[in-house]
């Protein structure tokens, strides 16, 4: 008999593919759709799931968009906000929106959307000097409904630390046990060093920076990428998602599905498990499946756990790469 958390192995042992959620707005190399997050509105018994449109390095992130649905699988957009549409609320430009997700706050009931932007002084994407000279924060914007419209609330996480000067971003956000906590993307600026650093929250608002994280008490890899889901475990808050350590021609790609336990007091994961994501569709690519992001979600309206993964295609995909791979959002069910 199990207890606490639903184990995480047996949510990946019994994942089926269910579909393609989202294709990319084209299927010309660079193209990609993804980097967002499910939410679930038990009580209206709907779904709400973000995701950011891309077409190659002359038009990068240039969205926001809002889908819903009645059942998990077949979904409708109904909010849209562009890069330059968010550049007017933030008042800088913006060259880029990657990883965002919403969330609602369980002290107001408004919904809080978290977009990673890049701010850097110019655009420099595809540039060889990219990696040195990008800044990416993480912008909020909230709502009284998920559909928008939405007003700017200002930074969540802000690159002012060393370990984030460059970048602090592709948060992995929840709310467990009524606190906001974050594991999210930091690199220090100037380097090509990535780490998994943590951020805790009593509103969702103003946040605390803890510290980078050690993996099972030892410093992390170069590069070492977290994203997915934190949810409640007996013995605490758990994350469970894809753990990326490859960067192929400016991709973080990955193959490794991952849980850990998140001890916040000693800054340190403990793992739980991992294993290498086996491909279940034809719309993955054999040696890296997975672009960095992904979503685990109970859903308790059907009883089923949902993984969301941006998945490279093998069939559009020019090859691996930033600029050469098609993704799309594939829905498996456990």
């Amino acid at each position: 008999m199990w207890y606490g958390l639903f184990p995480p192995q047996a949510i990946y042992k019994e994942r089926r593919f269910r579909g393609v959620l989202l294709n990319p707005p084209s299927f010309s190399p660079g193209s990609w759709c993804g980097a967002g997050k499910l939410w679930i509105d038990s009580e209206n018994e709907e779904y709400w799931l973000t995701s950011r449109p891309r077409e190659g390095e002359k038009r990068r992130g240039y969205a926001v968009e809002i889908y819903r649905s009645r059942n998990g699988e077949d979904y409708s957009l109904v909010s849209y906000i562009s890069k330059e549409e968010l550049s007017e609320v933030i008042g800088v430009t913006v060259h880029s929106i990657e990883n965002q997700q919403i969330l609602r706050d369980p002290l107001t009931g408004r919904f809080f959307l978290y977009l990673s932007v890049d701010r850097s002084e110019e655009n420099v994407a595809g540039r060889e000097d990219e990696t040195y000279r990008s800044k990416w924060e993480t912008y909020l914007l909230s709502s009284d409904d998920p559909a928008g419209p939405w007003s700017g609330e200002g930074y969540a996480l802000r690159g002012d630390m060393d370990y984030d000067s460059g970048e602090a971003r592709d948060a992995t956000i929840d709310i467990v046990d009524g606190r906001y906590i974050a594991i999210y993307k930091a690199r220090k600026a100037g380097t090509r060093i990535v780490h998994s650093a943590l951020a805790m929250s009593s509103n969702g608002k103003e946040w605390v920076k803890m510290g980078e994280l050690k993996v099972d008490g030892r410093r992390q890899p170069d590069y070492f990428l977290l994203n997915g889901t934190i949810t409640a475990g007996s013995g605490g808050p758990i994350f469970i998602g894809t753990r990326t350590t490859d960067v192929v021609r400016g991709a973080a790609l990955t193959r490794t599905f991952a849980a850990y336990a998140i001890d916040y007091r000693g800054l340190n994961l403990e793992t739980i498990f991992t294993a290498e994501w086996i491909p279940g569709s034809r719309y993955e690519h054999p040696e890296y499946p997975i672009h960095t992001y992904a979503n685990v979600v109970y859903d308790e309206i059907r009883d089923r756990w949902l993984i969301l993964i941006e998945a490279v295609d093998p069939e559009y995909s020019r090859e691996l790469g930033l600029n050469l791979e098609v993704d799309r959002l594939l829905l498996y069910e456990s």
